[in-house]
């Protein structure tokens, strides 16, 4: 299924006039941008446009998305027992436990 179209004052077809800086400007620009984990032009035209620049947020590493997906299917499990009628397992406790273990090392490495 292709993007939607967008209207007409969506579009970022007009363009700025060109800038020039010295090569340690753009070097410290592009360092920046880098730090705030976004592309050159996304990250002067909201500087241009604000004053400030938001950081992206940081992409997952694959290894906590892989607990946290581990974690998630546990529950969905005790869930689908609970469901079912046949009582509470064992094992919640520590299932919860490991859960809230992930989502702490989730939020941690994404500064919540």
């Amino acid at each position: 299924m292709a993007r939607p179209t967008k209207e007409a004052h969506e579009k970022r077809s007009a363009q700025l006039p060109p800038v020039r800086v010295t090569e340690a400007e753009l070097i410290a620009v592009q360092a920046q941008a880098k730090a705030a984990r976004r592309a050159l032009s996304d990250f002067i035209r909201e500087r241009a446009l604000t004053g400030v620049t938001k950081s992206a947020a940081a992409a997952p590493s694959h290894s906590l998305l892989v607990e946290l997906s581990r974690a998630g299917n546990n529950l969905n499990q005790i869930a689908r027992h609970m469901n079912r009628g046949r009582g509470v397992p064992d094992d919640l406790a520590h299932v919860l436990h490991q859960f809230y273990t992930v989502l702490e090392r989730v939020g941690r490495a994404h500064g919540a």
